[in-house]
């Protein structure tokens, strides 16, 4: 019997990846390994028999099959195939480590991700090379999590963004109160970790724009949390945000990591989608972060509005002659709650551009990846460190296997135990996370409680 694959959330994602939102009404039934999909009136039989499923857990191989046959059909129907294949998710790497897990080599898990999950060669390449640069910075104890602090402010919104944040000059009294509860909250946090025998792994300050806040009010927030002697990473992705004096507020509370975030080094774009500084601003405050002894992060974007392949091979060559430790590569992603629309017919120009950062990175090398719903082409976010300067946080938050401790609103927490893994969301709304701050705090750390004493029994 045939089901309407819109019913469907995980199958409607593969059609969405050839047909963007607006996909047609196509059906899919099985029986056995021969499965049969209409779409558009037109029926196409696919016979998985040679298909391995036996690489797939028990719980996933059906839904997984589906997803497979829907993705052979599709490609038939189009005439088009994509970079990850049939593959939707956020992930991709947890299925090189499934493989690994189930007996295969790395040679072998390459395989699997090729012939099995349809994914294209020089994707499944990379997934490798992830794997490579991840050892020995992938933490699997239970005994390590990551603290998050979350600051919902940034100077002004780009267009491509999807985040829940507010201008950080349109209430200074909401701001400072916010940030006297932050501090609050983390105090709280890390007690409660410590007197259950945790150990922090890394510290993370993002956003938003956590450089938006006024020196005073980052000093206290970084002071939350400076004793700590591990890998400290805070962002100060707008350029306009950041200064000379709040570098040394951050260097001064033992901030190890700064991300700098252009996006592009196209002067015309940037003011097209929001951003309140020039390609000048960030070699100015680069140098003056690089000159202070931070290791450096800086994020790109493939697929801005009306950049072209050239616009961000300019941008991409720009960045890597600066030779900071880590660079991340985005292709863009179109969400509900951004000002930019998901359209298919850019996706060539985006995968070009994704391959040309892959194929010119020189002595850089990937070590973390993942996706994003409605992300252009079916394409990832990869991110390129050179050699021993991986971010750790980047690493154990994409690969699922430390817990995060996540503090502030709409920041989401995270209990990860032995493959299990729970959620505990902060309200999003400033506002409300202020009204009800007393409630969801201690929700939070009940939340933990119950987690840790399950993993105990």
């Amino acid at each position: 019997m045939s089901e309407e694959i819109h019913n469907d959330s995980e199958l409607s994602d593969v059609a969405r990846l050839f047909f963007g939102d607006e996909f047609p009404v196509v059906y899919i039934g099985c029986d056995g390994n021969i499965y049969d999909v209409e779409i558009e009136n037109i029926s196409y039989r696919i016979d998985l028999s040679d298909t391995d499923a036996s690489v797939m857990p028990a719980a996933h191989r059906r839904k997984r099959m589906l997803k497979i046959a829907l993705y052979d059909a599709l490609t038939r129907h189009t005439g088009r195939r994509m970079a990850w294949g049939a593959l939707t998710g956020v992930r991709p790497t947890k299925l090189f480590y499934e493989c690994l897990a189930g007996g295969k080599s790395k040679d072998e898990a390459v395989d699997v991700m090729k012939s099995v999950y349809r994914v294209a060669g020089t994707r499944a390449d990379i997934l490798r090379e992830i794997y490579d640069a991840q050892r020995g910075n992938v933490h699997f104890s239970s005994e390590y999590i990551n603290l998050y602090l979350h600051i919902p402010y940034c100077s002004t919104r780009c267009s491509y963004c999807s985040f829940v944040s507010m201008p950080v000059d349109k209430d200074r009294e909401q701001v400072s109160r916010y940030v006297e509860l932050l501090c609050d909250e983390t105090e709280r946090s890390v007690s409660f970790l410590r007197e259950r025998g945790k150990k922090i792994l890394s510290v993370y300050i993002g956003g938003g724009t956590p450089s938006a806040l006024d020196a005073d009010l980052l000093e206290k927030v970084l002071n939350s949390v400076k004793e700590f002697d591990v890998e400290f990473t805070c962002e100060a992705g707008r350029p306009d945000t950041l200064d000379e004096c709040k570098l040394d507020v951050m260097r001064g509370c033992g901030v190890t990591r700064v991300c700098i975030n252009p996006q592009t080094l196209n002067d015309a774009t940037l003011g097209a989608i929001g951003r309140r500084h020039t390609s000048d601003d960030f070699f100015r405050i680069f140098e003056a972060a690089n000159n202070r002894g931070f290791e450096i992060n800086c994020d790109l974007i493939a697929g801005l509005p009306n950049e072209s392949i050239d616009d961000f091979i300019s941008s991409y060559n720009g960045i890597r002659e600066l030779r900071p430790h880590n660079f991340t590569v985005h292709s863009l992603s179109k969400k509900n709650g951004s000002a930019i629309r998901y359209d298919s017919d850019e996706n060539a120009d985006i995968a070009a551009m994704l391959d040309y950062a892959l194929n010119n990175r020189g002595d850089y090398r990937p070590y973390y990846l993942y996706r994003q719903k409605r992300q252009a082409g079916n394409l990832e976010n990869v991110g390129f460190s050179l050699c021993g300067c991986e971010c750790v946080n980047n690493i154990t938050t994409m690969e699922e296997t430390v817990g995060v401790m996540a503090c502030g609103a709409g920041a989401i927490s995270k209990a990860v135990s032995e493959g299990r893994i729970a959620r505990f969301a902060n309200m999003r709304d400033v506002g409300l996370y202020l009204e009800r701050y007393q409630e969801k705090t201690n929700g939070k750390l009940k939340f933990f409680d119950d987690f840790f004493m399950t993993d105990i029994m």
